[in-house]
C-alpha cells in the first residue's frame, strides 16, 4: 500500500498514533521534555483556541470548547484553576452583563491607566 506523507510538529492527545496505526499510518513521534511539553502546549492552547472562534455551530463550538478545557486541564490542576477563578469572578464578576468598553478615561499615575500605558498594543492612548 502506497503512503502520503505529511509533517505534524505538533503535540497530540494520549491516543491518536494508536489510533493512526491501527488504521495502517506510520508514525514518527517523540515524547517531550517537561520544558518542550509546556512550550507545545502553548501553541496547542492557541491552536484550539482560534478553534474556537472559527466554530460556525453551537456544536462545533462545544466541541472545540472541549478540546480547548482538556488542553487547560493539561496546564493545571482544574481545581485550582477553578478557585482562582471563583475569586477573580467575585472581585472582577464575570460576562453576564455583556458590557462592551468603547473607550475609558483614568486618572493619571493611577494603576489602570499604569497598565494601560504599559500595554500599548491592547489600549492604544486616544491623544486627540
Amino acid at each position: 500500500m502506497k503512503h502520503r506523507k505529511f509533517q505534524y510538529n505538533k503535540l497530540c492527545r494520549d491516543k491518536t498514533v494508536d489510533r493512526h496505526e491501527k488504521n495502517g499510518s506510520k508514525t514518527t513521534w517523540r515524547k517531550l521534555s517537561s520544558e518542550e511539553f509546556i512550550e507545545h502546549l502553548k501553541l496547542k492552547l492557541m491552536e484550539e483556541a482560534q478553534e474556537v472562534c472559527a466554530a460556525k455551530t453551537e456544536d462545533e463550538l462545544h466541541e472545540e470548547l472541549a478540546d480547548l478545557l482538556e488542553v487547560i486541564c493539561a496546564f493545571a490542576d482544574l481545581e485550582q484553576v477553578m478557585k482562582i477563578k471563583e475569586k477573580k469572578y467575585q472581585i472582577r464578576g464575570g460576562f453576564e452583563g455583556k458590557r462592551f468598553i468603547i473607550s475609558a478615561e483614568h486618572p493619571e499615575g493611577s494603576e489602570t491607566a499604569k497598565y494601560c500605558l504599559a500595554n500599548p498594543d491592547k489600549y492604544p492612548e486616544i491623544t486627540s
